[in-house]
């Protein structure tokens, strides 16, 4: 996914493009902004430069590492979430976190911790942070999201890049949602390579996503746009004219109540059952 996937935030893309052309990325990083900003799509390309093998240029997109990591496999890329849905990560998690970075990486030169939400962590687990934030091991990163950057402490925000972010016009609209942009991308690669491990994967990652319908249906308005370009520009016209297949028949589904979760099982059983 290269950075042209962030949407709107020209000046941010203008910031960073040079760092990941030379490879030369930070430690820690806070990723601030409204919902819909494009966090999650950041965090994803910063992660994946972190761990891409090539020199620069990164996220190169092809190496072993990127193609991982875009399946969400990647053993280096670690995402930090709370125990209980609507819960804070707690100060044990975060000691767990503080032991785990002095392990080193299993394949990438970096390994990379991701937290959401890092702006509801309580003042404890922020400040049993604040060491690893500041001299933990060289390979180490760190990438705190957070809606509101004020919710940190000035001593981790002291130890952090702030990158912030602002919502695209229209973002409101579900069709112009840059996070569906980068989703669609994820499951039309891994359709194209026959990845049914890849999709099993990110199919149990989103299954707990509780989106409305007319965001479920903007993926899918997404994903039928991709297939119906790699139709023409790719090497295999017959798998994309079974995406495109596939997705009009889950279109079909609107007289259902079809979460995204259901969607994209679909797609995982329409590969096996090849």
């Amino acid at each position: 996914m290269p950075l042209s996937a962030l949407a709107g935030n020209a000046a941010l893309k203008e910031q960073l493009l040079p760092r990941l052309r030379q490879g030369q990325l930070g430690h820690a990083f806070i990723l601030s902004g409204p919902a819909g900003a494009g966090k999650g799509t950041l965090a994803a390309i910063l992660a994946r430069a972190l761990v891409c093998s090539q020199e620069q240029d990164k996220p190169c997109g092809c190496c072993p590492a990127c193609k991982k990591a875009l399946a969400g496999i990647h053993p280096d890329i670690i995402t930090l979430r709370p125990e209980e849905e609507g819960k804070a990560i707690t100060v044990d998690q975060i000691r767990w976190l503080r032991s785990d970075a002095h392990i080193r990486p299993n394949e990438a030169a970096r390994k990379v911790y991701v937290l959401p939400e890092a702006d509801r962590l309580r003042d404890e687990a922020q400040n049993a942070m604040l060491k690893l934030l500041e001299d933990g091991p060289p390979y180490a990163a760190f990438l705190l999201l957070a809606e509101n950057a004020g919710g940190l402490l000035t001593t981790v925000r002291s130890r952090c890049q702030e990158l912030s972010l602002t919502r695209p016009q229209g973002a409101d609209d579900p069709c112009s949602d840059p996070d569906l942009d980068a989703l669609a991308g994820q499951l039309a690669d891994l359709w194209m390579a026959r990845d049914e491990q890849g999709l099993l994967r990110l199919c149990v990652e989103i299954e707990r996503t509780k989106w409305e319908r007319a965001r479920c249906f903007a993926l899918l308005d997404r994903l039928s746009a991709r297939f119906t370009r790699q139709m023409t520009q790719g090497s295999d016209p017959r798998q994309a004219l079974r995406g495109v297949q596939v997705v009009e028949q889950l279109r079909g589904t609107r007289a259902y109540n079809m979460s995204v979760g259901h969607m994209v099982g679909w797609l995982c059983a329409s590969v096996m059952g090849k």
